[in-house]
């Protein structure tokens, strides 16, 4: 079972990757090859004045104007991603560091290390807030397991276990990081309709990968689903953001299923929505691509106008 949610995970990614990856191909190809019919565009329209209305040059204005278009929507993507990106690197920075200044050592410690190995005991940030009863992971490039007092003190040792192998599985893939590109990407590709859908089941095969991390090591599903159900219970007045991994999904599912497994199941896909952000990857694909045509309409350096459109037709 961990194998297969986190496969499914692995493919999630590597999926919204190579979206990512064609996109900025695509995109620094229009780029290296737009300027040329831009300009050759410029010195037409300089030209011949009445263009439109009378020099047949369509076909250039169109392979000089469409790839303008894909940039376009690819910087309006980005500036709905990076902004975001900025954000939750910025407020997981803060929100470590007012975690760590409410760092708690002593007997609480003595507790974790007769639950799991010391090197992991050396990752567990135990801390104090009162508004937070939660356990998380937290870190891109060297995350730790965030554990709070209070939630320490309401989950047994077995429960409490089970909480930290699921939370050391986060902490030992890296997903923090993994989630912040999943989002990244998500964010800038906010017109394809699948997106939100790939990183809802990414977070969701996290999830459910980590549970069975956990219950591989412990051999207790139960003492899972029972401090679930013990946070459930919290009220936590904390803000999520992109860098950590808590608790995401849906909480009741993961509940039954680490009580029967056969309840696993996934969000549900949207063939309408498949179809849909096919299209759209395929038509941006193709209008960054365009200047690969555009480049081939003899324009410019002609300084006569008969003479452009002559070459032209004769393309």
């Amino acid at each position: 079972m961990i194998n297969y949610q986190s496969r499914k995970a692995g493919i999630t990614f590597t999926i919204l990757s190579f979206i990512a990856g064609i996109a900025l191909l695509s995109f620094f190809y229009s780029i290296n090859r737009i300027v040329e019919p831009t300009l050759t565009l410029k010195n037409t329209l300089q030209c011949c004045p009445d263009l439109v209305s009378n020099c047949l040059l369509y076909l250039a204005m169109v392979n000089s104007v469409i790839p303008w278009i894909g940039i376009g929507v690819l910087f309006l993507g980005l500036l709905n991603g990076l902004p975001r990106l900025i954000l939750s690197i910025m407020g997981s920075l803060k929100f470590a560091n007012r975690l760590e200044s409410a760092r708690r050592r002593g007997r609480i410690y003595n507790r974790l290390k007769r639950l799991c190995d010391e090197e992991l005991v050396k990752r567990i940030v135990v801390f104090d807030d009162i508004k937070i009863n939660n356990a998380f992971t937290i870190g891109l490039f060297k995350p730790r397991v965030y554990l709070s007092v209070s939630l320490c003190k309401r989950l047994k040792n077995e429960e409490l276990k089970a909480v930290i192998l699921h939370e050391a599985h986060h902490m030992k893939k890296h997903d923090p990081l993994r989630l912040l590109i999943v989002a990244f990407v998500c964010d800038v590709f906010f017109f394809i309709p699948l997106s939100r859908y790939l990183k809802e089941l990414f977070i969701s095969s996290k999830e459910k990968a980590a549970d069975d991390a956990a219950v591989a090591a412990s051999k207790r599903p139960l003492e899972l689903a029972s401090a679930m159900i013990k946070l459930l219970r919290s009220k936590n007045d904390l803000i999520l953001n992109s860098i950590a991994i808590w608790e995401h999904g849906s909480p009741a599912e993961r509940i039954h299923r680490l009580i029967n497994p056969k309840m696993d199941k996934s969000p549900d896909l949207s063939l309408l929505k498949s179809a849909v952000s096919f299209l759209i990857v395929v038509v941006l694909v193709g209008m960054l691509t365009l200047p690969s045509y555009a480049a081939k309409l003899p324009i410019l350096g002609t300084t006569n106008c008969r003479s452009s459109h002559m070459l032209i037709i004769n393309e």
